[in-house]
C-alpha cells in the first residue's frame, strides 16, 4: 500500500466516523429523545452531581475532584478503547457521540468514587475497592444493560470488576497524595511591606 492509497483509506474512514456520528443524532432526535429511557439517562447525569454538590466533604473538595478527574479521563479512554474494538456499545444515548456514555462514565462512576472515598475514610482501601468494582460491575451495568443502555459484544461483567477495582485504588491514591498537605502547609514568604518592616527591625536591634 502506497502513502497515497493510505491518506485515502483514513479518509474514507474519517467520513464512517462522520456518518456514524450522524446516524446516532438521528436515533436520538427521532426515537430516544424525550423517552423514559432518555430522562433516565438525563437524571443519571444530573441527579449524582446534585448528591455530591450537597453532600460533599467541603475541606476536601479540591482533593475529591482530582480523583473525580481521573475516573472521568480514565472511564473516558476506556470506553473508546472498548467501543472501537467492539467490546461493547451503549445502543441508547443522552448525547450524540458514538464512543461516551456520558450518563454512567462521566456522572455515575466519578461522583461514587467520591463518595466511597469520603465515606469512613478509616475503612480499608482494598475492601472498598472490592465493594465499588462489584457494584458497578454486578449491579449497575446489568440494570443498564436491562434498559438497553448498555450492551456487552465481546466483554464480561468479571474484567469490568477487574478494572474498576484498579480504577479506584488509583483514584484514592491520587486523593491521597502527600503533595497536598505540603501545599497547605508551606508558610507564605509575606509582602514587601512586612520584608521591608523586618528588614528595618533587625537594622535597629544592631545599632
Amino acid at each position: 500500500m502506497t502513502f497515497e492509497e493510505a491518506l485515502k483509506k483514513v479518509n474514507e474512514a474519517n467520513e464512517k466516523i462522520v456518518e456514524a456520528n450522524r446516524m446516532v443524532s438521528d436515533a436520538i432526535m427521532h426515537s430516544f429523545l424525550f423517552t423514559w429511557r432518555w430522562w433516565i439517562g438525563v437524571s443519571l447525569i444530573v441527579l449524582p452531581w446534585i448528591a455530591w454538590f450537597i453532600f460533599r466533604d467541603k475541606q476536601s473538595t479540591g482533593r475529591l475532584l482530582t480523583a473525580c478527574f481521573f475516573v472521568m479521563i480514565f472511564s473516558a479512554v476506556l470506553d473508546t478503547i472498548g467501543i472501537e474494538s467492539g467490546l461493547w456499545a451503549y445502543p441508547v444515548k443522552v448525547i450524540p457521540s458514538p464512543t461516551l456514555s456520558f450518563s454512567f462514565r462521566l456522572s455515575v462512576l466519578p461522583v461514587l468514587a467520591m463518595f466511597f472515598i469520603q465515606f469512613k475514610p478509616k475503612v480499608n482501601p482494598f475492601l472498598k475497592a472490592i465493594i465499588y468494582g462489584s457494584f458497578a460491575a454486578f449491579v449497575g451495568l446489568p440494570l443498564l444493560s436491562m434498559i438497553d443502555m448498555y450492551k456487552r459484544v465481546r466483554w464480561e461483567y468479571a474484567y469490568s470488576f477487574f478494572v474498576l477495582t484498579g480504577m479506584y485504588l488509583c483514584a484514592y491514591w491520587l486523593y491521597n497524595l502527600n503533595s497536598f498537605e505540603r501545599v497547605q502547609t508551606l508558610k507564605p514568604a509575606g509582602t514587601a511591606v512586612e520584608m521591608n518592616m523586618n528588614f528595618l527591625r533587625k537594622k535597629q536591634k544592631i545599632k
